[in-house]
C-alpha cells in the first residue's frame, strides 16, 4: 500500500547498518521520506539542525555513544522536539518498564513484522 499523500518523514536510529538499511528500504517503499542515524547522539544532532519536520523517530535501544532511552529523554526535554513520537524497536523487551512507557509512544520487539511496524508508525503520528 504505497502512500500518495504528502510524504511524512521518519528518522531511523539504529547502529547496525544492515538492519537500518532494511528498515529504511521498507519505509521508503511505503512512501516515507527517511533520515538515518547510527546512534542517539547523531540523531539528536540531526533533529536539532533539520530543516524539515520529522514526524516519527524509530529507534533501537542499545547503541554506542547515546542509547535510545537517552535519546528519548533528550527529545522530551527539548521544547522544539518534545512532540515528536518516539517508537522503540529493540531486541531488548521493555514492555514492563515504567520509564519506557513514559518515554516512548510505542514499544516493539525485534524481530518485528513489517506490517506491525507500519501500523504502529501510522498510529503514533
Amino acid at each position: 500500500m504505497q502512500r500518495t499523500a504528502i510524504a511524512r518523514t521518519i528518522l531511523v536510529v539504529e547502529d547496525n547498518t544492515e538492519v537500518r538499511a532494511l528498515f529504511c528500504e521498507v519505509l521508503r517503499t511505503e512512501g516515507y521520506q527517511v533520515l538515518e542515524a547510527g546512534n542517539g547522539a547523531e540523531a539528536y544532532a540531526l533533529l536539532r539542525q533539520a530543516d524539515q519536520r520529522v514526524h516519527v523517530v524509530l529507534t533501537d535501544l542499545r547503541m554506542p555513544v547515546m542509547d535510545g532511552l537517552q535519546l528519548a529523554a533528550h527529545l522530551k526535554a527539548d521544547s522544539r522536539l518534545s512532540a515528536i513520537p518516539v517508537v522503540l524497536l529493540s531486541a531488548t523487551p521493555m514492555t514492563n518498564s515504567w520509564q519506557a512507557r513514559k518515554m516512548f509512544a510505542a514499544l516493539l520487539t525485534k524481530p518485528c513484522a513489517f506490517k506491525l511496524l507500519l501500523s504502529t508508525i501510522e498510529a503514533v503520528q
